[in-house]
């Protein structure tokens, strides 16, 4: 185990597979030092920025070990490699969900950003079109089909990680309320943590909602010249982010969702989602059978 400043281990994803509420949970043990806010992005699009300023959003300096919660490191594909760079052989663990899935409620979280106007199906046949524009914004926000490609992603952490465990983990799991105490305690088991009993696993982050004011959303999701305005009045980023998260949480509204129909989506799409499924089992040994259509 490290005993300098930098990360442990790695919760590398996937996005949309509860890693807001694991961070929450981990986050009430004293035993884990975490960043204050869930995705530092620093290994991915954060890596102009200096190594001081990652150690900086770290909390509980007298924790027994650091590790970060970011999904976005499994998707972009220099992320091994600058992690690399400063951490020889960290642990990482990884939750896998239902391709198909994964991609739907990566299509709604967009949708309820504001920057998705087509159907799912309609979304799904554009995404390859709007990635070949090689514009970052698609890469975040329209990348439903190719964030679930998981075994090329394992694949290249392998490669660059030789030596490191991983430890593969069911979203089915931590979702099912009769085993995300086993779920959790693995992670802890992994980690050769004690499990503190005293921890509330019954959170829940990051559940479907909509914005109640579209200037509000676009004012907190995107750079404008209020948010220059707001930087230059607020310098201190810790307390940026605690008021922009106020915000954000006075803006939403949460909404029951409808639930992915199978039989709405195209022939093509049913085939990825169990071509993904298959290959993850066949390659990495994860269970997924429940996951064919």
């Amino acid at each position: 185990m490290n005993h300098n400043e930098l990360p442990d281990f790695f919760i590398l994803g996937v996005q949309k597979a509860a890693t807001s509420t694991i961070h929450s949970i981990l986050e009430q043990d004293s035993q884990f030092s975490l960043p204050y806010r869930k995705e530092t992005h620093f290994f991915s699009e954060n890596y102009d920025k200096k190594l001081s300023w990652y150690i900086k959003q770290y909390n509980n300096s007298k924790s027994i070990i650091r590790g970060e919660v970011d999904p976005s490191y499994i998707f972009y594909k220099d992320a091994p490699l600058n992690i690399k760079k400063y951490i020889s052989n960290p642990k990482f663990i990884i939750i896998f969900r239902k391709p198909i899935d994964r991609a739907y409620s990566h299509y709604l979280m967009s949708k309820s950003r504001g920057y998705e106007k087509y159907s799912f199906n309609e979304s799904l046949k554009l995404e390859n079109e709007r990635l070949s524009d090689n514009v970052n914004f698609s890469y975040s926000h329209h990348s439903y089909l190719l964030r679930s490609n998981y075994t090329e992603q394992i694949i290249r952490y392998k490669r660059v990680f030789p030596n490191s465990e991983f430890l593969f983990l069911k979203y089915d799991d931590f979702i099912n309320i009769n085993s995300r105490l086993s779920f959790i305690k693995e992670i802890y088991k992994f980690l050769d943590i004690t499990f503190n009993e005293n921890i509330n696993l019954a959170l829940h982050e990051n559940s479907a909602f909509s914005t109640k004011n579209k200037f509000i959303r676009d004012l907190t999701h995107t750079d404008n010249f209020l948010r220059n305005i707001f930087k230059k009045l607020v310098p201190t980023e810790y307390f940026r982010f605690k008021i922009l998260n106020k915000i954000k949480e006075f803006n939403r509204k949460d909404i029951v969702v409808k639930n992915l129909n199978y039989s709405d989506l195209d022939k093509d799409f049913i085939i990825w989602n169990n071509k993904q499924s298959n290959l993850l089992f066949k390659e990495f040994g994860v269970n997924t059978k429940d996951w064919i259509i």
